[in-house]
């Protein structure tokens, strides 16, 4: 990686199509750093309203995190490179690069993403952990968000099966920094499995509301299939289940999350727009989304032949209304 793959990865209001393009049209980051708003324009060929831009701030953010990564041994994989993560490539909206700490060969692995809130109950917790553990036994690499509740669980049930590379969180910050801090013994144990930390902010990136929501689309980007262990409604973790659906990805629910609740509402179509704006696992299970119980279960919706098991992404359905 360039020292201006680290500046162009920093920079928020341009697509990945037009970063690709403006690293095509600049041979340095010092070419980088005199462009103005305007040329920037002219280069991606649309008109870039940014509220916020200084090329020489740019330019000194990317030099100081090349100096966090050689000192802390962090390295990166930049689209459309060798060893970018090929699921994650698909999605419409990839990250640049992914900076890394860790074993990278995790990121190639086959995989199942686990998400879910922080407000778990024993049962979920449970399942959690079992869930990864067996999922990493059959040979899949865990990948989760580092949280805590159920993204913790599904951590440590993964290192439970004592395989290498058996999970990858990824942050929401600069990757020189672990958020929650209450779980850095707990990334260290990932690296110390040969897992991964992975994140699409540049080293000294500090995390904010928003980049917990753009992480999320790297979980569910990671992977064919992203499994919902417990989220009440208006869960995080719901988030990352939209953006699966909205990839095409496989989307499950596992019962231990549902509990009495799946109980008192009926599986059907729900129609008022009341309805469509709330989030709950309900409106998934309404449309289809499987719900499993086991690891085994998860491989036998997996096995199933395509379209057996179809949650419908409504917002792509109300187009055609």
């Amino acid at each position: 990686m360039s020292i201006l793959d680290i500046a162009l990865s920093s920079i928020t209001f341009l697509t990945l199509r037009e970063k690709l393009f403006l690293k095509k049209n600049l041979d340095s980051l010092d070419k980088l750093a005199v462009l103005s708003i305007k040329g920037i324009s002219e280069i991606v060929g649309r008109s870039v309203r940014a509220t916020i831009w200084n090329g020489s701030e740019c330019a000194r953010s990317a030099e100081k995190a090349e100096k966090i990564m050689k000192a802390r041994e962090i390295s990166a994989l930049v689209y459309s490179e060798n060893g970018y993560p090929a699921l994650l490539s698909e999605i419409k909206d990839a990250p640049y690069a992914l900076f890394y700490r860790g074993n990278a060969d995790a990121l190639s692995n086959r995989s199942v993403s686990v998400v879910g809130t922080r407000r778990v109950s024993e049962k979920s917790a449970a399942a959690a952990m079992d869930f990864a553990k067996d999922a990493a036994l059959d040979g899949n690499t865990v990948i989760s968000g580092l949280a805590y509740g159920i993204d913790s669980f599904a951590h440590r049930g993964a290192l439970a099966s004592e395989r290498h590379g058996s999970t990858i969180a990824v942050l929401p910050c600069g990757i020189d920094t672990i958020v929650p801090s209450g779980h850095r013994r707990l990334a260290g144990n990932i690296l110390l499995s040969d897992g991964c930390l992975v994140s699409e902010y540049i080293p000294g990136t500090p995390a904010e509301p928003w980049r917990f929501v753009q992480r999320n689309r790297i979980i569910a980007g990671l992977s064919p299939a992203t499994v919902v262990v417990h989220a009440p409604a208006g869960s995080g973790a719901l988030i990352t289940a939209d953006f699966a659906l909205d990839y095409n990805r496989e989307l499950m629910f596992h019962s231990a999350g549902l509990g009495e609740s799946r109980k008192k509402i009926p599986f059907r179509t729900i129609d008022s727009d009341a309805e469509k704006n709330v989030n709950a696992p309900e409106k998934y299970l309404s449309d289809g989304a499987p719900v499993i119980g086991s690891y085994a279960d998860y491989v036998a919706v997996r096995k199933d032949a395509p379209g057996m098991h179809i949650c419908r992404n409504i917002k792509q359905l109300e187009l055609f209304s």
